[in-house]
């Protein structure tokens, strides 16, 4: 009785912890594009043309609106311009907690993620330094 019990309690569940499937996931990987930087996609190229506006509230400061910023994307076939989109970040829009798709192949989706550095009423943010962070799935 009591070695039937103690299968029961101890051996039972590591038999069947070891017995469950393990599934393998790629982990999402987020990607910092400079201004003029490209990433490949086969044949085809993502470029961060640049900054057209960034209203985001300073972090020093208290705002009624918390602004967002404008980043230009060129979509490149075989190093030819295909086009040009708009894709705006912020609180309201593209953010960590609410990606957007922004380009997808058929091994990988391109999510936008953020843009950084996040402003400051101290210091202007020089346009290099400007970073598109994009999640690569």
């Amino acid at each position: 009785m009591k070695a039937t019990l103690f299968l029961l309690v101890f051996i039972a569940p590591l038999v069947l912890i070891n017995a469950q499937d393990t599934l393998k996931a790629d982990t999402p990987k987020v990607t910092k594009l400079s201004i003029g930087n490209t990433i490949e996609l086969n044949s085809n190229h993502i470029k961060f043309i640049k900054i057209k506006e960034d209203s985001r509230c300073p972090s020093d400061v208290t705002c009624m609106w918390a602004g967002q910023v404008t980043a230009i994307i060129g979509f490149y076939e075989k190093g030819v311009l295909k086009e040009e989109k708009e894709f705006i970040f912020g609180a309201q829009a593209i953010n960590p907690d609410a990606i957007e798709e922004i380009a997808k192949t058929k091994e990988k989706t391109i999510y936008g993620y953020n843009v950084s550095p996040y402003p400051s009423s101290k210091k202007a943010i020089p346009t290099e330094e400007y970073c598109l962070e994009l999640l690569i799935q």
